[in-house]
C-alpha cells in the first residue's frame, strides 16, 4: 500500500517528525505513542511549535507519553522553524519537494542539509511516507536479495 501525500504543509512537518523518531527505535512504539506526540507538540503546527522555548522543551522532557530524547525534541522545534522558511522560499513544502523534479539524490542531501536530526534513512523513510515511489538503494537491494535467501540481513 503506497502513503498518499500530505493535505498541507503541517502533514509534512508531522511525517518529517515520525519518521526522526523512529529512526533507531521500535517503529510500533512509536505507532503506539503517535496521539501522544500530536498532543505534546500541538497538533504538528509548524507555526505554533516554532515558537517553543526552554520552558516547552523542559514540558516535553518530562512527557512520559512521548520518547523523551532532547536532541530529537529540539530539532523537531527547529524543524518547524525550517518548515516555515520553506513556506516562504517555496510557497509549500510540496512545491518544495516538487522543485527537484524526481531528483532523489539531491532532493534527499538538500533534506539532510535543511533538516536537524535527519540522515540518509529518515530522509528517504519521511519521502516514501509522504507519498514518493523511490529506488531502493545498492543497500536496500542487498538486504532485499538476504531476505530472499533466508539470511538475516546484518
Amino acid at each position: 500500500m503506497e502513503a498518499e501525500p500530505p493535505e498541507d504543509d503541517d502533514g509534512y512537518f508531522e511525517r518529517m517528525t515520525k519518521a526522526i523518531f523512529q529512526a533507531g527505535l521500535n517503529w510500533r512504539m512509536i505507532e503506539n505513542k503517535w496521539p501522544n506526540f500530536r498532543n505534546a507538540f500541538d497538533q504538528f503546527s509548524a507555526k505554533r511549535v516554532s515558537s517553543f522555548g526552554e520552558k516547552e522543551v523542559k514540558a516535553l522532557m518530562g512527557d512520559t507519553g512521548i520518547v523523551r530524547n532532547e536532541r530529537k525534541i529540539r530539532s523537531v522545534i527547529e524543524n518547524a522553524r525550517e518548515s516555515l522558511r520553506l513556506k516562504d522560499e517555496f510557497g509549500s513544502f510540496g512545491d518544495y519537494l516538487k522543485s527537484f523534479k524526481g531528483d532523489e539524490r539531491q532532493l534527499t542531501e538538500d533534506l539532510q542539509s535543511r533538516f536537524k536530526h535527519l540522515g540518509e534513512s529518515s530522509a528517504r523513510t519521511f519521502l516514501y511516507m509522504s507519498g514518493f515511489k523511490l529506488r531502493p538503494t545498492g543497500e536496500e537491494l542487498e538486504w532485499h536479495a538476504r531476505m530472499k535467501e533466508g539470511k538475516h540481513p546484518r
